[in-house]
């Protein structure tokens, strides 16, 4: 079972500038950026926030709103310098750290518990590492999924709770009954315009989402309504990834000659989609979403992206990849240079067998395979070809276009031709 930590310095900004300058370590504090008209606050000590302060606040409402606000410039070296400190500490306890922000942070626990302990006493060492070298009061968040183990910190500071380790754990099996009597805005990253859309229909608690059927919520908002149904009933298969992981999941490709020919484009998209496929395939992680950004020959840039299914094959790629292109070109400028990301990463469930033995109604008892599973076992067979033989050993082949008269749409199939070593042919021809 995974284990994992969300680690929260509150008012981490605030606070270091407290650390910096004792005297303003009990006066309301915010930051923001120097000289704006409009400027709006970026971060707030708890003493602004009992002012009645809110992040993101205009500086000139809350200076009306507390007078004795002190207005400070940000300081992005003094916080990447502590939250590299505080990164020092957590990677002695956790093999896979996903930093969010300054001073925030994803570990993954799982399988350390012979090293350390349960993750509460890791959670708790923590903390107390964090205060001695540090003097970082730390929220740690524990656990089995990302979005439950921010959750738990989100419910403890809304229910004015002094952030003790009982009121932050959330033990397995717990998840959805942890949720459901709080409200929405305990869920961690729920998009302003689908709170507004819940508030309309008036759902306010976590649990009220949660009872409502997938199709329902689907009917109102599409395909994210079976995600917003998941993340109600705290499932979360999001993996915990280091920045450099993360990396793995983007290509860049600079053309040697800016050009706009669509032959030559689709040539590379299609390259830089397979590299894609194999990556996060071999990760055993799924994409909820493509992003590809083209760069003209002016320095321009034009971004967009499509979502995927859950399975990430080379075929639905590259056809994202050409949406994605398609819908983001929109100059006759050449393009210069073209970047695809995979983002919204999750882990996959067990991958299919080539040859599972699934029968089903069909005649004589022969095995029965849906489109999906056969097109993820052609998949698996050809990045084991790869593995074996080398990634020159499946080329692209030709494609066809058929019009189906039952779906009344052309389709577009893929022929892989597979190049094997000529030992491999000898042997088969003899």
């Amino acid at each position: 079972m995974r284990s994992v930590l969300f680690v929260d310095p509150p008012a981490f900004c605030t606070t270091l500038e407290g650390l910096v300058a004792p005297e303003l370590r009990t006066r309301p504090l915010a930051v923001a950026p120097p000289g704006a008209d409009h400027a709006a606050i970026m971060a707030l000590s708890a003493e602004a926030r009992l002012a009645g302060l809110e992040r993101g606040m205009p500086v000139r409402k809350a200076q009306r709103l507390c007078p004795d606000l002190i207005i400070l410039p940000p300081n992005p070296k003094l916080y990447a310098r502590a939250s590299r400190a505080l990164h020092e500490i957590l990677r002695i306890f956790a093999p896979a750290i996903e930093p969010r922000g300054y001073g925030h942070a994803f570990l993954d626990l799982t399988g350390t518990g012979r090293l350390f302990g349960p993750p509460q006493d890791v959670a708790a060492r923590i903390r107390r590492e964090a205060s001695e070298r540090l003097g970082l009061p730390l929220s740690v968040g524990i656990a089995t999924n990302k979005l439950v183990s921010q959750a738990a910190i989100r419910a403890d500071r809304r229910t004015g709770g002094q952030q003790g380790e009982e009121l932050l754990y959330v033990p397995v099996g717990n998840e959805r009954s942890f949720l459901a009597p709080h409200p929405l805005d305990v869920l961690p990253e729920l998009d302003a315009g689908m709170r507004a859309r819940l508030e309309d229909y008036q759902l306010d608690l976590i649990g009220e989402v949660a009872a409502l059927s997938e199709s329902a919520l689907c009917a109102v908002f599409g395909r994210s309504g079976r995600m917003l149904r998941a993340r109600a009933q705290g499932i979360d298969p999001r993996p915990v990834l280091p920045p450099e992981r993360q990396a793995e999941f983007q290509v860049v490709h600079s053309l040697a000659t800016d050009t706009n020919d669509l032959g030559v484009l689709h040539l590379i998209l299609r390259g830089m989609s397979d590299r894609l496929g194999r990556r996060v395939r071999a990760r055993g992680l799924a994409a909820g979403r493509l992003r590809l950004e083209a760069t003209y020959a002016d320095y321009t840039a034009a971004a967009r992206a499509v979502s995927l299914s859950a399975a990430v094959l080379d075929a639905e790629l590259w056809d994202a990849a050409r949406r994605a292109f398609s819908l983001a070109n929109t100059k006759r400028l050449a393009v210069r240079s073209v970047s695809l990301t995979l983002d919204r990463l999750m882990e996959t469930e067990a991958q299919l067998e080539l040859w599972a033995d699934k029968t089903g109604s069909g005649e004589a008892g022969k095995p029965q395979h849906t489109d999906e599973e056969s097109s993820a076992a052609l998949q698996h067979a050809l990045d084991h070809i790869r593995t074996r033989y080398g990634s020159r050993a499946v080329h692209g082949g030709p494609l066809t276009s058929h019009f189906s008269p039952l779906t009344s749409h052309h389709t577009t199939t893929i022929f892989p031709k597979v190049a094997l070593p000529s030992r491999t042919r000898c042997a088969s021809a003899s």
